[in-house]
């Protein structure tokens, strides 16, 4: 259940963190316990009443997928550890029977389990979660079972207009690195799986270690209660991560460009990428590059104001500026309505690029953008879950949740010289991917 909390109370915890910026932005206690085999657990006090979220993030994803053939293995993975082990092999059971929401999540860079239930059960899910990542057990039936649901998955999806065009996106913006896949693998890898029976095994082995998880336990909870269990159940999980080998993207040294044909109806969407720094709380270009995704495409931009709402030229104008653990796109998508607009369209999105590589950013934009991102981030934190999710970007690219003070005291500090610097840096036409979709026979 979503616990609603009062808009003041939100505005007096935004002004209290912004008046201790010299501590940090996040509002909320919390304790860091760190094991001997590398295991993390942050320990936050937040949300409700007698409620917890428990959520394990695998810093693992189809990032880490390098053996060719096997795309699409993390997320499979994720499907797997539901399975339960000897000690409870009923997951689903023991879960519901608790009356706790659960389920889990992969991406390029992680694989995220979470568990939101009533605090009173928070012994017996720290045995529970910390008994799975250590003693997961399926037998060949069952890999092959969900092998199965996960080809339907692939199929049901494969002609989603947007993870259409995102697979082609990556086929022609990368050359080696692994992003080039999607998360759910290519369709010949997939239909694969179910001979990967004893490859899943030590898919396992190899990443689901201690030193490559991190628990973020959200809630009504005693530190000292928490820190005691959190050792005795995972005290005796086995060190053994190795980090795989991922080839880096070689240097783009000229512009990309192509049209796709989707076999299905569509308006004309134009997808406009650069490639772009790795994600850094630190590094001034990389969260100014965020910045800049805003100020130059967002919906309180000049570009947006103008194509989406005056000429309303386009159905939508979105800037997928987030970054990712390696360097990555940075993405401007747009439907176009009328087809014959596409040229112009894509015109207007290049003379907003280079007035934003030459211009400096208007101040008070700059100023409320930030503003935003940061106020933005504190008024999220309003149920456990939603504070423990708030770490996962922190916690996937770095290992920990210290880096979102240091996130937002870079933030703080980026000026207009900043931005219009990033746009130099990344928003370079050797760097450019265009993808267009059309609707196939037009």
């Amino acid at each position: 259940m979503k616990l609603m909390i009062g808009v003041a109370f939100l505005l007096a915890l935004a002004g209290s963190a912004a008046a201790q910026q010299e501590e940090g932005i996040f509002p909320f206690d919390y304790r860091l316990v760190e094991l001997e085999n590398g295991f993390k657990a942050y320990l936050i006090k937040a949300g409700a009443p007698g409620q917890i979220a428990y959520v394990s993030m695998v810093r693992t994803g189809s990032r880490d997928e390098v053996e060719e053939g096997k795309s699409g293995f993390a997320h499979f993975f994720e499907h797997m550890m539901f399975r339960g082990t000897d000690k409870y092999p009923d997951y689903d059971g023991v879960t519901s029977s608790m009356g706790a929401a659960r389920n889990g999540f992969t991406s390029s860079d992680r694989t995220v389990y979470y568990l939101v239930a009533s605090s009173e059960y928070l012994e017996q899910i720290i045995d529970l979660e910390s008994d799975r990542f250590m003693n997961l057990k399926y037998a060949e039936p069952d890999f092959r079972t969900e092998a199965g649901a996960v080809l339907g998955e692939q199929q049901q999806g494969a002609m989603v207009p947007g993870r259409w065009l995102n697979e082609k996106v990556r086929e022609t913006a990368y050359d080696r690195h692994t992003y080039r896949h999607t998360t759910i693998g290519y369709e010949a890898d997939v239909r694969a799986m179910p001979e990967g029976y004893e490859y899943s095994k030590s898919f396992f082995r190899r990443f689901y270690r201690p030193e490559n998880v991190v628990l973020v336990l959200v809630g009504d909870f005693e530190f000292d209660e928490a820190e005691e269990l959190i050792r005795q159940y995972y005290t005796p999980w086995e060190a053994g991560y190795v980090p795989p080998d991922v080839t880096p993207e070689p240097e783009q040294t000229a512009p990309r460009r192509q049209t796709v044909r989707y076999p299905g109806r569509t308006l004309p969407v134009l997808s406009i990428n650069y490639k772009a720094p790795a994600w850094s709380a630190t590094d001034r270009l990389a969260v100014a590059t965020q910045v800049l995704g805003r100020v130059a495409f967002g919906s309180n931009s000049d570009l947006y104001k103008r194509l989406v709402i005056e000429e309303r030229k386009v159905q939508y104008l979105s800037a997928g500026f987030g970054l990712a653990r390696d360097p990555s796109l940075v993405s401007i998508n747009t439907m176009v309505v009328n087809p014959r607009d596409v040229r112009t369209v894509e015109q207007d999105i290049q003379q907003t690029v280079e007035r934003f590589r030459e211009e400096l950013v208007d101040e008070t934009l700059l100023s409320d953008t930030k503003s935003n991102m940061k106020y933005g981030f504190l008024m999220g934190l309003e149920t456990a879950q939603n504070v423990a999710f708030a770490m996962m970007t922190s916690v996937v690219n770095t290992g920990g949740i210290e880096a979102v003070n240091d996130y937002y005291r870079t933030l703080d500090s980026i000026t207009a010289e900043d931005v219009r610097e990033a746009a130099r840096r990344y928003l370079m036409e050797n760097g450019k991917t265009v993808v267009t979709m059309v609707q196939a026979g037009r």
